[in-house]
């Protein structure tokens, strides 16, 4: 019974926007809502991360989600079609099993828990199984909260141990 009712729910506010790779080192991904809104999604080269392990051959990337232009000039509304193009600009983009994707919530606003919901949304309802996984964390810094996601793919050679390192960056230094 949900699976009908799930496909009869599919309509053109599930489906995605149309979206333009613009290029550049840092993989520029735009689209624009019906509300004029638009968004770049980028894909800037952050091996840094893992400098430390470079036995782990692993390609890191931190996704960046931002807004070009906001015609409105007030707050953006909600749109369902901006979760699916995000998901499928991702997958435009990843491609093989060394890959990984890191998010950092922006926090410049205290709306960071939010991003990180959505986010994790997001990623769920992709389209393309489980061949990536999410592990998120939570850095408190002073009075600050960052929280990010680590997306790599299960099949990486070293899945756990990416997954270990992650999770314990920063600690060595405390």
């Amino acid at each position: 019974m949900n699976v009908s009712k799930k496909n009869s729910m599919t309509n053109e506010t599930d489906t995605p926007y149309n979206h333009e790779f613009l290029g550049s080192e840092q993989n520029v991904y735009s689209f624009s809502t019906t509300d004029k809104i638009r968004y770049n999604v980028k894909f800037v080269p952050s091996t840094y991360v893992f400098d430390a392990y470079p036995e782990l051959d692993i390609e890191v990337f931190e996704m960046i989600i931002s807004v070009a232009a906001n015609p409105t000039g007030g707050r953006i509304p909600s749109d369902s079609r901006v979760g699916p193009t995000i998901a499928l600009i991702f997958n435009a983009f990843i491609q093989h099993e060394k890959q990984a994707i890191i998010f950092v919530c922006d926090s410049s606003d205290g709306r960071q828990k939010a991003r990180s919901r959505k986010f994790t949304t997001w990623f769920q309802n992709r389209q393309t199984g489980t061949d990536m996984g999410e592990i998120d964390r939570l850095i408190i810094d002073g009075d600050r909260f960052i929280y990010l996601s680590l997306i790599p793919y299960r099949k990486h050679p070293q899945f756990k141990t990416v997954v270990d390192v992650f999770i314990n960056l920063g600690e060595e230094d405390k």
